[in-house]
């Protein structure tokens, strides 16, 4: 059949735009950073998505914290299709007090939300960012973030930082996904509405 004239014609675009995914495990009471809690929960759901998400990136963005657990972990892992991934997969680092970096890793030097806004814009695929910190206040005030795929944990602890702490004001969010792993762990996907906090005062 032929194409009705009065039908818009779709043109489909080529472009291909890179996000700045944030990925977090959260407590049920809104935890994160050191999360020893949630191993018990890594199963086949979430070996599924952590791989689908690494190999659909291009780089990884760290801050110190972050940057510094993963460099001791992975290097001394057996080796995985995962694990080579995050061993070669290139990294960026945003730290003000490190200055060697090695797992194929370099430090960013200026300012760090216009270093990530020019990496996604010569990037083809995504970026993925573990932890939350510090460094997402600036990028969040820049509205960098894309993406924050949180997986809810169905444990409670209070022996670590809360989600969001160094951002002012609560990140304006729209819900994309929800899925359920069969371990208890919900994952949540929500997309950036808009730039995000600043930084608090020095405490």
């Amino acid at each position: 059949m032929g194409r009705n004239d009065s039908e818009p014609i779709r043109i489909r675009s080529e472009v291909v735009l890179s996000k700045l995914i944030e990925i977090n495990h959260v407590s049920l009471g809104g935890e994160v950073g050191k999360n020893d809690w949630a191993l018990p929960y890594l199963d086949d759901d979430h070996t599924r998505h952590a791989s689908q998400t690494l190999n659909d990136a291009e780089a990884l963005l760290l801050g110190r914290v972050t940057y510094e657990g993963l460099s001791a972990a992975y290097p001394a892992m057996p080796l995985s299709p995962f694990v080579n991934r995050m061993n070669h997969i290139p990294k960026y680092v945003a730290s003000k007090t490190l200055h060697e970096f090695r797992w194929n890793a370099q430090g960013i030097e200026g300012d760090v939300a216009a270093f990530v806004d020019g990496l996604k814009a010569r990037s083809s695929g995504n970026i993925l960012k573990y932890g939350n910190g510090v460094l997402d206040a600036a990028l969040m005030a820049a509205g960098l973030i894309d993406e924050f795929h949180l997986l809810l944990t169905p444990v409670a602890t209070s022996a670590s930082a809360h989600m969001f702490e160094f951002v002012s004001g609560a990140p304006r969010l729209n819900l994309l996904q929800i899925e359920t792993f069969k371990s208890g762990v919900v994952l949540l996907v929500y997309g950036a509405a808009g730039p995000g906090g600043s930084n608090k005062e020095e405490r």
